[in-house]
Protein backbone atom coordinates (compact mmCIF):
# COMPACT_ATOMS: atom_id res chain seq x y z
CA UNK A 1 0.00 0.00 0.00
CA UNK A 2 1.35 3.58 -0.99
CA UNK A 3 0.38 6.39 0.87
CA UNK A 4 0.00 10.19 -0.02
CA UNK A 5 1.21 12.37 2.30
CA UNK A 6 -0.55 14.23 0.71
CA UNK A 7 -2.69 15.65 -2.67
CA UNK A 8 -5.23 17.31 -0.38
CA UNK A 9 -3.20 19.84 2.11
CA UNK A 10 0.64 20.13 3.26
CA UNK A 11 1.15 17.38 5.55
CA UNK A 12 5.19 18.40 5.71
CA UNK A 13 4.61 22.12 6.16
CA UNK A 14 1.80 22.47 8.28
CA UNK A 15 0.87 19.58 10.01
CA UNK A 16 4.20 17.19 10.56
CA UNK A 17 3.80 17.31 14.40
CA UNK A 18 0.60 15.44 13.69
CA UNK A 19 1.62 12.85 10.88
CA UNK A 20 4.42 11.41 12.92
CA UNK A 21 2.60 10.81 15.94
CA UNK A 22 0.03 8.71 13.45
CA UNK A 23 2.93 6.76 12.38
CA UNK A 24 4.02 5.95 16.08
CA UNK A 25 0.18 5.03 16.97
CA UNK A 26 0.56 2.91 13.84
CA UNK A 27 -3.12 4.10 12.45
CA UNK A 28 -5.00 6.85 10.99
CA UNK A 29 -8.45 7.60 10.50
CA UNK A 30 -9.24 9.57 7.49
CA UNK A 31 -13.16 10.84 6.12
CA UNK A 32 -13.89 10.17 2.97
CA UNK A 33 -14.57 13.55 1.10
CA UNK A 34 -17.34 12.15 -1.18
CA UNK A 35 -19.10 9.68 1.30
CA UNK A 36 -18.69 12.12 4.77
CA UNK A 37 -19.66 8.76 6.80
CA UNK A 38 -17.26 6.70 5.63
CA UNK A 39 -14.28 6.91 8.13
CA UNK A 40 -11.37 4.89 6.66
CA UNK A 41 -9.35 3.03 9.23
CA UNK A 42 -5.54 3.01 7.85
CA UNK A 43 -2.60 0.99 9.41
CA UNK A 44 0.53 2.88 9.34
CA UNK A 45 2.89 0.05 9.93
CA UNK A 46 6.31 -1.16 7.68
CA UNK A 47 4.38 -4.22 7.41
CA UNK A 48 1.05 -2.55 5.50
CA UNK A 49 3.18 0.23 3.95
CA UNK A 50 5.17 -0.03 0.79
CA UNK A 51 5.93 4.25 0.29
CA UNK A 52 5.07 7.07 1.84
CA UNK A 53 5.07 9.82 -0.80
CA UNK A 54 5.38 13.50 1.00
CA UNK A 55 4.26 16.02 -1.41
CA UNK A 56 4.99 19.58 -0.49
CA UNK A 57 5.61 23.41 -0.96
CA UNK A 58 7.76 23.37 2.20
CA UNK A 59 9.45 20.04 3.53
CA UNK A 60 11.83 21.61 6.16
CA UNK A 61 9.35 20.60 9.09
CA UNK A 62 9.64 17.34 8.15
CA UNK A 63 13.57 17.08 8.57
CA UNK A 64 13.41 16.44 12.27
CA UNK A 65 11.61 13.56 11.73
CA UNK A 66 13.92 11.85 9.32
CA UNK A 67 15.73 9.64 11.25
CA UNK A 68 12.71 8.63 13.30
CA UNK A 69 10.48 7.83 10.33
CA UNK A 70 13.71 5.54 9.07
CA UNK A 71 14.52 3.95 12.33
CA UNK A 72 10.85 2.73 12.55
CA UNK A 73 11.59 1.16 8.79
CA UNK A 74 9.52 3.60 6.46
CA UNK A 75 9.89 3.89 2.98
CA UNK A 76 9.67 7.50 1.33
CA UNK A 77 9.53 10.00 -1.45
CA UNK A 78 9.48 13.38 -1.37
CA UNK A 79 7.76 15.19 -4.08
CA UNK A 80 8.57 18.99 -3.66
CA UNK A 81 6.67 22.34 -5.54
CA UNK A 82 8.77 24.92 -6.69
CA UNK A 83 6.87 27.90 -8.89
CA UNK A 84 8.33 31.13 -9.74
CA UNK A 85 4.92 33.11 -8.32
CA UNK A 86 5.01 35.76 -6.14
CA UNK A 87 2.75 36.25 -2.97
CA UNK A 88 -0.13 37.61 -5.38
CA UNK A 89 -0.22 33.85 -6.50
CA UNK A 90 1.24 31.75 -3.59
CA UNK A 91 0.49 34.29 -0.34
CA UNK A 92 1.28 31.78 2.30
CA UNK A 93 4.56 30.14 0.34
CA UNK A 94 7.75 30.56 1.75
CA UNK A 95 10.61 32.30 0.15
CA UNK A 96 11.43 30.34 -3.13
CA UNK A 97 15.47 30.52 -2.29
CA UNK A 98 15.09 28.95 1.15
CA UNK A 99 12.77 26.10 -0.15
CA UNK A 100 15.42 25.30 -3.05
CA UNK A 101 17.77 25.32 0.00
CA UNK A 102 15.96 22.68 1.60
CA UNK A 103 15.21 20.65 -1.34
CA UNK A 104 18.91 20.36 -1.58
CA UNK A 105 19.97 19.42 1.71
CA UNK A 106 17.01 16.66 1.37
CA UNK A 107 18.30 15.54 -1.63
CA UNK A 108 21.38 15.27 -0.34
CA UNK A 109 20.13 13.45 2.74
CA UNK A 110 17.81 10.77 0.79
CA UNK A 111 18.98 10.96 -2.43
CA UNK A 112 18.25 12.53 -5.68
CA UNK A 113 16.15 9.19 -7.20
CA UNK A 114 14.40 10.73 -4.28
CA UNK A 115 13.47 13.71 -4.39
CA UNK A 116 11.14 14.72 -7.29
CA UNK A 117 10.73 18.42 -8.10
CA UNK A 118 7.35 19.72 -9.01
CA UNK A 119 6.81 22.51 -11.83
CA UNK A 120 2.96 22.76 -11.28
CA UNK A 121 0.84 24.36 -12.07
CA UNK A 122 2.38 26.25 -15.03
CA UNK A 123 0.06 29.06 -15.75
CA UNK A 124 0.11 32.19 -17.44
CA UNK A 125 -1.44 36.19 -16.98
CA UNK A 126 -0.74 39.33 -18.25
CA UNK A 127 2.61 39.49 -16.06
CA UNK A 128 3.80 35.65 -16.69
CA UNK A 129 4.15 34.84 -20.00
CA UNK A 130 6.74 31.94 -21.66
CA UNK A 131 10.00 34.42 -21.38
CA UNK A 132 8.91 34.61 -17.79
CA UNK A 133 8.58 31.02 -17.19
CA UNK A 134 12.35 30.06 -19.55
CA UNK A 135 14.25 32.60 -17.17
CA UNK A 136 12.92 31.28 -14.10
CA UNK A 137 12.90 27.68 -15.04
CA UNK A 138 16.73 28.19 -16.04
CA UNK A 139 17.22 29.54 -12.77
CA UNK A 140 15.86 26.83 -10.70
CA UNK A 141 17.38 24.11 -13.00
CA UNK A 142 20.71 25.76 -12.23
CA UNK A 143 20.38 25.42 -8.45
CA UNK A 144 18.51 21.69 -8.72
CA UNK A 145 21.20 20.30 -11.07
CA UNK A 146 22.43 17.06 -9.78
CA UNK A 147 19.82 16.73 -6.73
CA UNK A 148 16.90 15.85 -8.92
CA UNK A 149 16.19 12.60 -11.68
CA UNK A 150 12.85 14.24 -12.73
CA UNK A 151 10.25 17.46 -13.10
CA UNK A 152 6.72 16.96 -13.10
CA UNK A 153 4.06 19.67 -14.22
CA UNK A 154 0.66 20.34 -15.49
CA UNK A 155 -0.53 23.30 -16.70
CA UNK A 156 -3.73 25.08 -14.46
CA UNK A 157 -7.19 23.52 -14.71
CA UNK A 158 -10.01 25.78 -14.64
CA UNK A 159 -11.91 25.08 -12.07
CA UNK A 160 -15.06 26.49 -11.57
CA UNK A 161 -13.88 28.12 -8.55
CA UNK A 162 -11.22 30.12 -10.51
CA UNK A 163 -13.70 32.28 -11.88
CA UNK A 164 -13.01 35.24 -10.31
CA UNK A 165 -9.71 34.98 -10.52
CA UNK A 166 -9.72 34.49 -14.46
CA UNK A 167 -12.65 37.64 -14.12
CA UNK A 168 -10.33 40.12 -12.18
CA UNK A 169 -6.81 38.62 -14.43
CA UNK A 170 -5.11 37.15 -11.73
CA UNK A 171 -5.15 33.96 -13.82
CA UNK A 172 -6.51 32.82 -17.46
CA UNK A 173 -6.79 30.02 -19.65
CA UNK A 174 -3.59 28.49 -20.93
CA UNK A 175 -3.77 28.86 -25.25
CA UNK A 176 -2.38 25.89 -27.18
CA UNK A 177 0.44 28.16 -28.53
CA UNK A 178 1.89 28.21 -24.75
CA UNK A 179 1.30 24.32 -23.84
CA UNK A 180 3.41 24.31 -27.38
CA UNK A 181 6.11 27.11 -26.48
CA UNK A 182 6.00 25.22 -22.92
CA UNK A 183 7.18 21.79 -24.46
CA UNK A 184 10.00 23.46 -26.78
CA UNK A 185 11.21 25.92 -24.61
CA UNK A 186 11.69 24.40 -21.13
CA UNK A 187 12.08 20.47 -21.99
CA UNK A 188 15.59 21.44 -23.64
CA UNK A 189 16.84 23.41 -20.43
CA UNK A 190 15.62 20.26 -18.30
CA UNK A 191 17.79 17.95 -20.41
CA UNK A 192 20.97 20.26 -20.27
CA UNK A 193 20.91 19.82 -16.60
CA UNK A 194 20.76 16.04 -16.46
CA UNK A 195 16.48 16.73 -15.64
CA UNK A 196 13.94 14.60 -17.04
CA UNK A 197 10.91 16.51 -17.77
CA UNK A 198 7.05 14.76 -17.24
CA UNK A 199 3.63 16.09 -17.85
CA UNK A 200 0.86 14.82 -15.53
CA UNK A 201 -2.94 15.17 -16.70
CA UNK A 202 -2.20 17.19 -19.63
CA UNK A 203 -4.38 17.31 -22.23
CA UNK A 204 -1.79 18.64 -25.03
CA UNK A 205 0.66 16.11 -26.61
CA UNK A 206 4.67 17.12 -25.91
CA UNK A 207 5.97 13.58 -26.72
CA UNK A 208 7.93 15.35 -29.72
CA UNK A 209 9.78 17.59 -27.46
CA UNK A 210 10.85 14.42 -25.39
CA UNK A 211 8.36 15.16 -22.50
CA UNK A 212 6.53 12.05 -21.71
CA UNK A 213 3.08 11.68 -19.73
CA UNK A 214 3.53 10.18 -16.52
CA UNK A 215 1.67 10.01 -12.80
CA UNK A 216 3.22 12.33 -10.20
CA UNK A 217 2.97 8.68 -8.64
CA UNK A 218 4.14 7.18 -11.50
CA UNK A 219 4.67 3.60 -12.37
CA UNK A 220 8.32 3.67 -13.50
CA UNK A 221 10.02 5.35 -10.45
CA UNK A 222 7.90 2.48 -8.53
CA UNK A 223 9.98 -0.14 -10.27
CA UNK A 224 12.67 1.64 -10.25
CA UNK A 225 12.70 2.52 -6.41
CA UNK A 226 11.13 -1.71 -6.20
CA UNK A 227 7.98 -0.49 -4.59
CA UNK A 228 5.37 -2.90 -5.04
CA UNK A 229 2.19 -0.52 -6.62
CA UNK A 230 -0.99 -1.12 -8.23
CA UNK A 231 -3.00 0.64 -10.69
CA UNK A 232 -5.62 3.05 -9.83
CA UNK A 233 -8.84 1.98 -11.30
CA UNK A 234 -10.57 5.30 -11.03
CA UNK A 235 -8.27 7.94 -11.86
CA UNK A 236 -8.24 11.04 -9.14
CA UNK A 237 -8.83 13.32 -12.53
CA UNK A 238 -9.11 13.38 -16.19
CA UNK A 239 -5.87 12.08 -17.71
CA UNK A 240 -4.43 10.83 -14.36
CA UNK A 241 -1.90 8.11 -14.50
CA UNK A 242 -1.25 8.01 -11.10
CA UNK A 243 -0.45 4.48 -8.73
CA UNK A 244 -3.15 3.25 -6.28
CA UNK A 245 -2.45 5.08 -3.07
CA UNK A 246 -4.58 6.26 0.24
CA UNK A 247 -4.18 9.85 0.72
CA UNK A 248 -4.25 10.70 4.76
CA UNK A 249 -4.98 14.42 4.18
CA UNK A 250 -8.01 16.22 4.38
CA UNK A 251 -9.26 19.07 2.45
CA UNK A 252 -8.99 23.06 3.76
CA UNK A 253 -6.48 22.34 6.02
CA UNK A 254 -3.84 24.11 3.79
CA UNK A 255 -2.58 28.06 4.87
CA UNK A 256 -0.35 28.68 1.35
CA UNK A 257 -3.47 29.97 0.12
CA UNK A 258 -2.46 29.59 -3.57
CA UNK A 259 -5.17 31.46 -5.55
CA UNK A 260 -5.25 28.69 -7.89
CA UNK A 261 -5.83 25.79 -5.20
CA UNK A 262 -8.63 22.83 -6.11
CA UNK A 263 -7.66 21.41 -2.26
CA UNK A 264 -9.18 24.45 -0.49
CA UNK A 265 -13.20 25.78 -1.00
CA UNK A 266 -13.54 27.32 1.65
CA UNK A 267 -11.84 31.42 2.87
CA UNK A 268 -8.90 31.23 5.41
CA UNK A 269 -10.82 32.71 7.91
CA UNK A 270 -12.71 29.89 7.62
CA UNK A 271 -10.17 27.25 7.80
CA UNK A 272 -8.52 29.28 11.04
CA UNK A 273 -11.60 28.32 12.91
CA UNK A 274 -10.53 24.51 12.53
CA UNK A 275 -9.04 22.90 15.40
CA UNK A 276 -5.94 20.92 15.06
CA UNK A 277 -4.83 18.05 17.65
CA UNK A 278 -1.81 17.10 17.19
CA UNK A 279 -2.69 13.76 18.68
CA UNK A 280 -5.90 13.36 17.54
CA UNK A 281 -6.58 10.33 15.10
CA UNK A 282 -7.79 12.41 12.33
CA UNK A 283 -6.28 15.20 11.28
CA UNK A 284 -9.61 17.47 11.57
CA UNK A 285 -13.58 16.49 13.51
CA UNK A 286 -13.68 13.29 15.52
CA UNK A 287 -15.90 9.84 14.59
CA UNK A 288 -19.52 10.23 15.32
CA UNK A 289 -22.25 8.28 15.80
CA UNK A 290 -23.42 7.90 12.09
CA UNK A 291 -20.11 7.14 10.74
CA UNK A 292 -18.94 3.75 9.27
CA UNK A 293 -15.17 2.75 9.84
CA UNK A 294 -13.62 0.87 6.89
CA UNK A 295 -10.34 -1.20 7.38
CA UNK A 296 -7.82 -0.46 5.06
CA UNK A 297 -4.57 -2.66 5.69
CA UNK A 298 -1.45 -4.18 3.19
CA UNK A 299 -3.15 -5.02 0.29
CA UNK A 300 -6.49 -5.28 1.07
CA UNK A 301 -7.54 -2.55 -0.82
CA UNK A 302 -11.00 -2.56 -2.14
CA UNK A 303 -12.82 0.40 -4.68
CA UNK A 304 -13.50 2.48 -1.65
CA UNK A 305 -10.07 3.26 -1.89
CA UNK A 306 -10.22 4.11 -5.43
CA UNK A 307 -11.39 7.79 -3.94
CA UNK A 308 -7.90 8.48 -2.87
Amino acid sequence: MIIGVSRRTDIPAFHSEWFMNRLRAGYVLVRNPFYKHIVYRIELNPKDVDCLIFISKDPEPMFKYLDEINRIGFNYIFQVTITPYGKDIEPGVGNKKDVIDSFIRLSERIGKERTIWRYDPILFNDSIDIEYHEKKFAEFCDRLEGHTERCVFSFLDSYPKLKQQIREGKLRETTESEMESVGEMLAPIARRYGIEMTSCCTKYDLSKYGIQKRGCLDKEIMRKLNIPYEVCSVPVRKGCLCVKNSDVGTYDTCDHNCIYCYANTVSSDQRSKKRYDPNGEMLTGHVGKDDKIVQIKGSAVTKLTDFF
